[in-house]
């Protein structure tokens, strides 16, 4: 992300995706594909491992990532 000038940018995109993440989830709800279960899960799994890289770029910052 630090091609992107601006934090108003930064926090756009990042609620944008969010709210694009929720509404899949919810049409998956509402469409009876999955049960409710499977799409916490599902958002516990996504969140967990976006932490997980957000935390591993942050360590190893710009030595491996240049």
């Amino acid at each position: 992300m630090n091609e992107i000038k601006g934090n108003s940018l930064k926090w756009a995109m990042g609620i944008g995706f969010v709210c694009l993440v929720l509404l899949i989830g919810v049409s998956r709800f509402i469409m009876k594909v999955h049960f409710p279960t499977d799409i916490l899960a599902g958002f516990a799994l996504g969140a967990a491992y976006s932490l997980i890289l957000f935390k591993l770029y942050k360590f190893l910052g710009s030595r491996c990532f240049e």
